[in-house]
């Protein structure tokens, strides 16, 4: 009996071997934090549900100390939700996802993320300054929800995905 645990635990490193990608083929494993980097300022007040936002590749990705994927890669995302700010101080709403990135190969990498700003309205400060100030004050605009050019944003690989 001994003898044959012996040999097959001798075996077993060559099935193992045998079992391994031996090609080099690189994956892009599920999860794998993605830096996209907005390209062009959002702002809720202009923004569109269904609108395609462009991002670019904010940091190499580096697999096996290798650049597989470099700085500055197209990366696309969709307006989710988009709402203006409006009188009583209430403020504006802003959400996207982050979709895409697109490989110099030609292929596409499926992402996934969940952006969204929604700001706190002031409708009770205008409201109490529209009585003791002025009815004015009522007619004051919320903040409208917004992300500057450059800003960065973490998404995620969605599935394995062969290089």
């Amino acid at each position: 009996m001994k003898k044959i645990i012996a040999v097959m635990l001798m075996l077993l490193p060559t099935y193992l071997w045998a079992q391994t990608d031996t090609t080099g083929a690189l994956i892009l494993t599920e999860g794998t934090i993605i830096k996209a980097e907005l390209t062009q300022a959002l702002n809720g007040k202009s923004a569109s549900v269904g609108e395609t936002i462009p991002f670019v590749l904010a940091e190499d990705i580096v697999l096996n100390n290798k650049v597989v994927v470099q700085k500055g890669a197209k990366i696309t995302g969709t307006i989710t939700a988009a709402e203006r700010s409006k009188a009583l101080g209430k403020k504006g709403k802003l959400a996207f996802s982050i979709d895409y990135m697109y490989l110099p190969n030609g292929k596409v990498v499926k992402l996934r993320s969940q952006i969204a700003k929604n700001l706190k309205g002031s409708g009770a400060a205008v409201a109490a300054g529209a009585l003791l100030v002025s009815p004015v004050a009522l007619l004051f605009n919320g903040k409208n929800a917004k992300y500057e050019e450059g800003t960065v944003f973490n998404a995620y690989v969605d599935k394995d995905t062969l290089l």
